[in-house]
């Protein structure tokens, strides 16, 4: 038994039990034996064959993807079907609007233009999602999962969208582009008031930053304040968008479980992607692992994991702040900001 399949057999049988339906009534409207069905949601079977998930997906009334993934947790990064050992894994949200033929919440930008002209041409680093639309007539349960799928959507294009703003911000700061540049223990000072801001709206070393700008470049103070601002607006939005998901019985939390994997990452959206990409075109994996590090052999996921099951790379101690943990030295904190 997989867990993937464990998974998937308590989301029908709950999702059986929401429409009113017995075992027996599923197996009836499906074609299915009933011990076909009781296999799938006890989790005995191995996989489950796509006929069968059309057929259960149509008699439960919900979209196909609701069975294959947790609609519930729309930011929580998840494997791929059968790529389990992937290093990089998107979230629930992205993957099943690679599913649904969907381009994701991202928008055109010369950064993306770009970024796809240069992997259609030397191969990518992450593969553009591409897939099918299918129409369905959904019942409750159904209808439920489109509203969190909807409401994580627009929580995925907040929380990418904040993303920008928060490292615009960073850069500004570290650069002096309020009229000074603060020390690094200022900088993260500062910067942990904007991560406070996803929980709450109290951020009080935002207004020591303000008060800061005001003291050393007056003429600045209006531009300080409206990146304040925006920056707040943008996290109020992510709280209300993630308050609106946990009312319809959804965890916004893109974080994933505590994980034994070593090399297991935190998932990408489009800000992310482009992140990657940049650091990848400029040889920032060098900095990220040990090892003959060649920017053309280890574009993909695949090729870097490979590379480290086999031993030629390996990430360095502390160098997983890039992908979302926290760096524990000032020279790490430095390089992160």
């Amino acid at each position: 038994m997989t867990q993937k399949m464990e998974g998937m057999g308590r989301r029908i049988a709950a999702f059986r039990k929401r429409e009113g339906l017995s075992a027996n009534e599923l197996a009836q409207d499906t074609g299915m034996s009933r011990s076909v069905i009781a296999n799938i949601e006890n989790g005995r079977r191995d996989d489950i064959t796509v006929s069968e998930l059309m057929a259960i997906s149509r008699a439960l009334r919900v979209p196909p993807v609701a069975i294959v993934f947790d609609t519930t947790r729309p930011m929580a990064p998840v494997p791929a079907p059968n790529t389990e050992d992937e290093v990089i894994r998107p979230r629930a949200i992205d993957i099943i609007d690679w599913f649904a033929g969907l381009d994701g919440p991202s928008q055109w930008s010369p950064d993306r233009m770009v970024m796809e002209e240069e992997l259609a041409a030397h191969g990518p680093a992450v593969m553009p999602m591409t897939g099918i639309i299918l129409e369905a007539t959904y019942g409750d349960s159904g209808w439920d999962v489109i509203r969190l799928l909807a409401v994580g959507r627009q929580l995925r294009t907040a929380t990418e969208h904040h993303a920008e703003l928060v490292k615009e911000f960073a850069l500004d700061v570290r650069t002096g582009a309020f009229g000074w540049e603060p020390s690094l223990k200022e900088h993260r000072g500062f910067m942990d008031g904007v991560m406070e801001l996803s929980d709450s709206d109290s951020g009080a070393s935002l207004d020591d930053f303000l008060s800061r700008v005001a003291d050393v470049s007056s003429e600045k103070l209006k531009e300080a304040e409206r990146a304040v601002r925006r920056l707040r607006a943008s996290a109020q939005d992510m709280r209300r968008l993630g308050g609106i998901l946990q009312s319809l019985g959804g965890d916004p939390s893109n974080f994933p479980s505590p994980s034994s994997d070593e090399i297991a990452l935190p998932a990408f959206g489009l800000e992310q992607v482009l992140t990657l990409w940049y650091r990848t075109k400029f040889e920032f994996m060098r900095d990220l692992v040990e090892g003959d590090f060649d920017p053309s052999k280890y574009r993909s996921s695949d090729q870097i994991h490979r590379a480290i099951t086999a031993g030629k790379l390996k990430l360095k101690q502390g160098r997983g702040e890039a992908f979302g943990e926290h760096a524990e030295s000032d020279g790490e904190s430095q390089s992160r900001s």
